[in-house]
């Protein structure tokens, strides 16, 4: 089979990054409006996505490590979203210079809203398409999509 030029690597590369600039700018306003009067820096919304998939209490230096950030700014950072109330911060139990945090009720919330938003940009362009371009996008996405989570021995998805 010979790779047409609307097909090769680059083409199709190019494509998907079009379709996930597009789909980004359409959710921003979305997430405008979830984030709308909070006053958070990239970093605490970065810190906030990170505690949300730990599932659990990070030390801020691992935060700090997770973020590429300097103890110093991590914490204040974590201070921000403490005084915003979306985080918990305690001492560790065996060490009291050690400062453990995790998301609190209200962060995860804002953290669903988010991802909330980001879902309802995806549908709004997708329920833009006719039955057939949905069916012709599943198809396309399945070979991606059933590799799942398992590791692979070749760089990519």
């Amino acid at each position: 089979m010979q790779v047409t030029p609307l097909s090769s690597v680059e083409s199709v590369t190019d494509q998907v990054m079009d379709c996930l600039a597009r789909l980004k700018k359409s959710g921003e306003a979305h997430i405008l409006g979830v984030a709308r009067g909070l006053d958070l820096s990239f970093s605490q919304m970065r810190a906030l996505f990170v505690l949300a998939d730990s599932q659990g209490e990070l030390a801020v230096h691992e935060l700090a490590g997770l973020l590429g950030l300097s103890m110093a700014t991590a914490g204040r950072a974590v201070q921000g979203l403490a005084k915003a109330e979306m985080v918990t911060r305690r001492e560790d139990d065996n060490d009291r210079r050690v400062k453990r945090v995790r998301l609190s009720e209200h962060g995860r919330q804002f953290v669903g809203g988010l991802l909330q938003a980001h879902r309802e940009a995806v549908r709004e362009c997708i329920e833009s398409l006719s039955h057939h371009e949905r069916e012709q996008l599943s198809q396309a996405l399945a070979p991606l999509l059933a590799r799942g989570e398992q590791p692979t021995t070749t760089p990519g998805c």
